[in-house]
């Protein structure tokens, strides 16, 4: 499992970001889990579109753009809900519902993900 950090303007979000970068890590996501940590998020790319078939919780979308910069926030996705395609979009950042607001995610944010050495 790839892991990483990500910054928001240079401000340390959290140090327990999972990278999903292969088709399979993609494709799973987060599906069949029962939960995720407070702290945890998943860092999909490419990725421009999500689904939450076969979730079991709700979560919040950060999408970005390619220099990193944050093109829209879904709060709250229930499970069962396909989302549409976020024009512009090259990556997601999946985490628990509330989290992108608790954390002060905005759009137009500079979010750095920083792969951690292994």
């Amino acid at each position: 499992m790839k892991r990483a950090s990500i910054k928001n303007n240079g401000r340390l979000l959290t140090a327990n970001a999972e990278l999903a970068d292969s088709f399979f890590r993609r494709f799973m996501g987060l599906m069949f889990r029962k939960s995720v940590a407070d702290d945890y998020a998943l860092y999909i790319t490419p990725c421009n579109q999500i689904h939450m078939l076969n979730m079991r919780f709700a979560i919040d979308a950060v999408y970005l753009d390619a220099e990193g910069r944050t093109v829209r926030i879904d709060e709250n996705i229930q499970p069962g809900k396909i989302c549409k395609t976020v024009r512009n979009a090259k990556s997601v950042i999946e985490m628990n519902a509330f989290t992108a607001r608790k954390l002060g995610f905005r759009e137009g944010d500079f979010i750095e993900i920083v792969r951690d050495c292994q």
